[in-house]
């Protein structure tokens, strides 16, 4: 059984075992304003909890697409900014046995750990759109029809320029304030959608404010919409926001947030892993692997389950931010 740690002795052994490195250095021990900034994040970070998006519509990962759409390219270009994470590649013992030993040194200098999950991300909305919607609505939106559909018809309906253009096409009268009540109307149904769901979509509450602002932006931009022309909008999130979004917006779709681990009885059974075992059964390197190639080999199939779709459109540093949130804010069922 594991033993329940408080949070500061989470985050040391966790932040040991990740080479993540804190912007500007080593800090001294916590100030005032660390611990304003970690309550302001404990009041906008929450745990993931309950049953995954698939085990609540009672579906199989073989009867659905939903979170295995992403596809196989990396990352987009944009105007991200991540805290750099130390170190090789995360299957080179050596290098990261280095790094533990380096970050062990820190903490006996009296580094202050806790800031790592303060540490800025900055991300464009492309990037929102990977953490929350790509696993199941794929690279470019067109989802997979007729389970998932595409949304970029939805997102045009908030374009008072491709109103105007659908009604001057039929031959419709064309009233200035008509059409800008539909395309509110229409942006205000995306964002509802967003925040609250549909028959076989997540509700996403966890967005918020600038967060959707910019996301809506890139779907408008995605969508070939006139008014999103031009620059992305970004957001600067903490390490702890960046894991939020990864884990609520793409793991939980088949992951339940508590629940039984990866054991080979699990994995025999066909049971996914919990969210909540990550930290305690997997190292940040461990994770890392699983998510860029999956579990779907040979071994796994004889096994009779543990297929897992790879998702090399995510970073190491977001990979790393979900791990750090999961030990952080441990799941609830």
């Amino acid at each position: 059984m594991r033993t329940h740690r408080g949070p500061a002795r989470r985050f040391a052994v966790t932040a040991l075992a990740l080479g993540l490195t804190v912007c500007g250095g080593t800090a001294p021990r916590p100030s005032a304003a660390a611990v304003d900034a970690a309550d302001a994040r404990a009041e906008t970070v929450t745990p993931v909890s309950g049953p995954s998006m698939l085990a609540r519509l009672h579906l199989d990962l073989d009867e659905t697409h939903m979170g295995q759409s992403g596809g196989r390219d990396t990352p987009p270009e944009t105007s991200r900014s991540e805290p750099p994470l130390d170190g090789a590649s995360p299957g080179e013992a050596g290098p990261m046995g280095r790094l533990i030993r380096r970050f062990a040194d820190r903490f006996r200098q009296g580094e202050d750990a806790a800031a790592t999950l303060d540490t800025p991300f900055v991300l464009a909305g492309a990037d929102l759109y990977r953490l929350n919607c790509r696993s199941c609505h794929g690279p470019d939106g067109a989802g997979s029809p007729p389970e998932i559909p595409s949304y970029l018809d939805a997102v045009r309906g908030a374009s008072a320029a491709l109103l105007r253009r659908r009604l001057e096409a039929r031959g419709a009268p064309v009233d200035d304030a008509f059409v800008a009540r539909l395309a509110a109307g229409g942006e205000q149904d995306v964002r509802d959608r967003l925040l609250h769901g549909g028959e076989k979509m997540p509700a996403f509450p966890h967005l918020a404010g600038a967060e959707v602002d910019a996301l809506l932006h890139y779907l408008k931009r995605q969508a070939g919409v006139p008014e999103a022309a031009g620059g992305e909008q970004t957001v600067t999130e903490t390490v702890a926001r960046v894991g939020e979004h990864l884990v609520k917006g793409t793991c939980h779709v088949c992951h339940d947030a508590t629940g039984p681990g990866s054991g080979h009885m699990m994995m025999m059974r066909g049971i996914i892993p919990s969210l909540a075992s990550f930290p305690s059964e997997k190292s940040p390197g461990d994770l890392i692997r699983t998510v860029r190639y999956g579990t779907s080999g040979m071994m796994m199939g004889m096994m009779g389950g543990g297929r897992m779709p790879t998702f090399p459109y995510l970073t190491d540093e977001e990979i790393v931010a979900a791990y750090l949130y999961l030990e952080y804010y441990p799941p609830r069922p």
